[in-house]
């Protein structure tokens, strides 16, 4: 089921399970990367999420203004109203080391928000699922 989308990423919701997964495309602009991290983060509070499947193998870069602008106003906007200790599964085109490099940044910002955060990469997204439903 398609939750939310734009140009840039497609997001989906399997609530049975707290699972929220994004997909990511091309070069976001501000506009459409801030909507979309504004509506992940409605529909993650709204369902409690505690997993995440975030694909950015078709991800060509995100702007460093977008990410400091996650790191400062989106993080702090998380913490309240989501459960603590979320898994994150990065799915990863093993040649986009720029988009790997802007993960990191984020995910280094979220860690020091949520210790209890546990997060893996993956080069093929079949082995996601099974590690983000697992203890």
């Amino acid at each position: 089921m398609k939750t939310y989308q734009n140009e840039h990423v497609m997001v989906q919701v399997d609530c049975s399970v707290h699972l929220l997964r994004q997909t990511w495309m091309g070069i976001p602009s501000s506009t459409s990367f801030r909507d979309a991290s504004l509506a992940i983060l409605a529909l993650a509070k709204r369902h409690q999420i505690k997993r995440w499947q975030v694909d950015i193998q078709q991800l060509r870069l995100f702007n460093p203004v977008d990410l400091h602008w996650f790191i400062q106003h989106w993080l702090p906007q998380a913490s309240p109203g989501l459960p603590s200790s979320p898994k994150v599964a990065i799915i990863l085109n093993d040649f986009n080391q720029f988009a790997k490099l802007g993960t990191d940044l984020l995910l280094r910002a979220s860690s020091a928000v949520d210790p209890g955060l546990s997060c893996r990469y993956f080069i093929d997204g079949d082995d996601t699922y099974q590690w983000l439903m697992s203890n």
